[in-house]
């Protein structure tokens, strides 16, 4: 280091230490610029930090852990060497910067931007910076807020060391020594060179109280601030404590005693102070007491600072947290419960508190022009209107239609507004002196209205008033619309259910009703097969056994038909079943059909589920019997397969579990090297999901094409003619209905000639619950 850069430190480092801040405990005037300038640029860190020899040291800090860094880390050398505002966007885009310790490691900066604490003399004590661990930019408007705010850490430094000497020079004021007396009246003349400089060029204002004689003085950027004029102000202490805000009033003389009482380093308070035109300004009020050697308080001086501007940002931001609460509110009642009702009343009481209004209504319009208050909130005292049908004879078509296109009505004050004289009539009815109305649209039409009315007093409607009522219409127009398709939904799903419920009592009521005349035809036609065959002519024979067959393939399909309806209707409880015990009653039944054929089949060990025993039964005799029967000429081989996948099973495969999940593959008939094999997981676009059984019953038969994989399932449906393939077209229609009433899903896979898979799943957590 140069021998200039030497004195020019050991300068800088005397400069601080005569502000005595390091190590200081945390104020609060620090702490509220810091979360000021991490609020205006919008990050989640902030610093106030001076640079001793060693160290950045943060006097204020938001968003950080620590109190302070070796001075070799950190990035606030560039402002030292720069002197100047410096604003890094990304870390990562400097290769230099992108090594540094604060960048690799904690706090992780990838944006920096940071101003210079410059004293009056122009030491460099520190930076005021702002830090966020993503990239970002800066406006212009926030660089130079955050250049404002760095200018009042100085004006504090200043501040401090003001009162400081201060306190010293009264300290001497006690020594008898001429010699003394003398070094302590330059040194006093000098401190009131810089206390007039202070009063002019300081942007805070400055105010001085004697307590020997209750007077307060008052510099003239504080008349100025609010607006008084020299003649305009006593400088008695009691007229000062008048200019204070009512409801800061009693803070404010407490903050004075506790200060006072416990000789505290700081009195710092935030309060009104009313200006010249009558309106208040909220102030920053910084001080300190300065005592005798007796102990008695000789005079306590300090500063004003506008905070006017930072409060109403505040304020602003409250009521936003609030909006938003509101919001999340209402939403979340939204999708809890479509409780119109609730949500309605919900709302009126929220918004009433929120604008203290002193009515908050909704209002359903009906096609003729009048309406109803449906909900109310409103404060004792003013017309209660809630349950009223209201017709306002001036609300034209027109002003309906402006609703509809979402236009916003804000009455400030009705007896001077531009409105029809009889909808003014119509307002006084019930004591409304201002109004704000927003629609409320469901799907492009016009619901209803959400109004706030002020009754006391006129009043001037803000944007934020605006835009909340707008906002909070559109919320109540979205409930109602997913209310009242949920209403359309419940009566469809409740029609569908009584339609479903009669279809099938008439199923089964007219399959049971013609059982019996069905089989008196059947009787007597086979009765003249045998007394009157090759007695009648060669057509009567053939008429006859059309007849029979035509007969037969009824009672089939009333007994499938039957079969069909008794899936829901004489379904039995669901208990743990063994599906190879199931299984094997289902080859059993179909014992002659398996060995005319010769057909091989296998399976896997199969799992208990909870089930109905009989109709899974069903499920499989169907799928076997279908597999042997359009097998063609070849030897039908079909293969009865198992998988499942539990919680924890990775990624979507299936799985082995524990016995009931466990493919063991022994096959316990008869097996040859072409049997179909499971497959190791399905490919259908139905994915199946966790804690349930996946079945398949896979065969070597005549398959089918990919466009009638969902047709075979709808009941009659067929895709062979019955002097090819006998049956009805009934039996996967009942194996869905079955599978669906114990919770799964059925679906095939197919091509032509090579097979078919049908798949169905069964759910595990049944038997888990058991």
């Amino acid at each position: 280091m140069k021998a200039r850069q030497i004195d020019t430190e050991v300068a800088r480092l005397e400069a601080l230490r005569r502000y005595q801040i390091l190590d200081t405990e945390p104020e609060e005037a620090y702490d509220n610029l810091a979360q000021l300038a991490a609020f205006i640029c919008e990050t989640p860190i902030s610093l106030v930090n001076f640079i001793d020899e060693n160290r950045q040291w943060f006097k204020a800090k938001v968003g950080l852990d620590i109190s302070e860094m070796p001075r070799s880390v950190g990035l606030s050398y560039l402002c030292q060497e720069r002197r100047n505002v410096v604003v890094v966007p990304d870390t990562l885009a400097d290769e230099e910067l992108a090594n540094n310790l604060v960048v690799t490691g904690y706090p992780y900066i990838r944006f920096y931007a940071g101003v210079p604490l410059i004293s009056p003399k122009g030491d460099m004590l520190g930076t005021l910076c702002v830090i966020d661990q993503v990239p970002r930019q800066l406006s212009q408007k926030q660089v130079e807020a955050l250049i404002a705010l760095s200018r009042l850490v100085i004006d504090q430094l200043e501040l401090r060391r003001h009162v400081t000497e201060v306190s010293q020079i009264t300290e001497k004021l006690n020594f008898p020594d001429i010699t003394e007396r003398q070094k302590t009246a330059e040194a006093l003349r000098e401190s009131e060179e810089r206390w007039q400089l202070a009063l002019h060029g300081n942007n805070d204002s400055i105010w001085d109280w004697n307590l020997k004689t209750n007077e307060v003085f008052f510099s003239t950027r504080w008349k100025e601030m609010l607006g008084y004029k020299d003649h305009e102000v006593s400088n008695g202490w009691d007229e000062w404590i008048q200019r204070i805000h009512p409801d800061e009033r009693d803070s404010v003389l407490q903050a004075f005693q506790d200060h006072f009482a416990k000789k505290t380093p700081f009195y710092v308070c935030e309060y009104r102070v009313q200006c010249q035109d009558g309106s208040y300004k909220w102030i920053l009020d910084r001080g300190q007491a300065l005592w005798d050697a007796l102990g008695d308080i000789v005079r306590m001086v300090g500063s004003y600072t506008d905070i006017t501007d930072r409060k109403q940002v505040e304020e602003e931001l409250k009521r936003q947290n609030l909006r938003s609460q509101l919001f999340a509110e209402i939403t979340l009642k939204i999708r809890e419960s479509l409780q119109i009702d609730e949500i309605l009343q919900t709302t009126v009481i929220e918004v009433q508190k929120l604008l203290q209004a002193d009515r908050v209504l909704i209002f359903q319009l009906w096609p003729d022009g009048s309406g109803t208050v449906v909900q109310e909130a409103v404060l004792p005292g003013w017309p209660v209107i809630l349950g009223k049908n209201l017709l306002d004879i001036c609300f034209k078509e027109e002003y309906l239609e402006r609703y509809r296109r979402g236009r916003v009505s804000a009455i400030k004050d009705i007896e001077s507004a531009d409105i029809h004289p009889c909808h003014r009539e119509f307002l006084a009815e019930f004591a409304i002196r201002a109004n704000l109305v927003v629609p409320i649209l469901v799907r492009e039409s016009i619901w209803g209205l959400l109004l706030a009315h002020q009754c006391v007093a006129p009043r001037q409607w803000n944007n934020f008033e605006t835009e909340l009522l707008q906002q909070l219409g559109n919320q109540i127009g979205i409930a109602l619309s997913q209310a009242q398709l949920l209403e359309k939904e419940t009566q469809q799903s409740q029609e569908l259910a009584r339609s479903n419920t009669e279809l099938e009592q008439f199923a089964y009521i007219a399959s049971h009703d013609l059982q019996e005349p069905l089989r008196m035809v059947t009787s007597y036609l086979q009765l003249l097969e045998r007394r009157y065959k090759n007695q009648l002519d060669a057509n009567a024979d053939q008429f006859i056994t059309y007849a029979v067959d035509g007969a037969s393939r009824m009672q089939t399909l009333i007994n499938d038909l039957l079969n069909y309806s008794r899936v829901s209707s004489r379904g039995q409880p669901f208990i743990p079943v063994d599906c190879s015990v199931v299984l094997e009653q289902a080859i059993a039944n179909l014992q002659i059909a398996i060995a005319d054929s010769r057909a091989v089949v296998t399976h896997d060990t199969l799992p208990s589920v909870m089930a109905d025993a009989t109709q899974l039964t069903q499920v499989f005799q169907n799928l076997i019997a279908n597999a042997i029967k359009f097998c063609r000429h070849q030897q039908p081989r079909v293969h009865i397969g198992v998988g499942s996948r539990e919680w924890g099973v990775g990624s979507g495969e299936w799985g082995v579990g524990e016995q009931r999940s466990r493919i063991a593959r022994e096959e316990k008939t008869t097996t040859s090297p072409s049997s179909p094999s499971s497959p190791s997981s399905p490919t259908s676009p139905s994915s199946p999901t966790q804690n349930e059984y996946l079945f398949w019953v896979r065969d070597n038969g005549i398959g089918l094409e990919s466009q009638y994989a969902e047709r075979i399932f709808i009941i009659f449906q067929r895709l062979h003619g019955r002097d090819k393939y006998p049956g009805t077209g009934i039996g996967l229609a009942i194996c869905k209905k079955i599978i669906e009433r114990h919770g799964g899903r059925i679906w095939v896979e197919s091509k032509p000639g090579q097979g078919s898979t049908f798949y169905f799943t069964i759910p595990d957590r049944a038997l888990k619950q058991w």
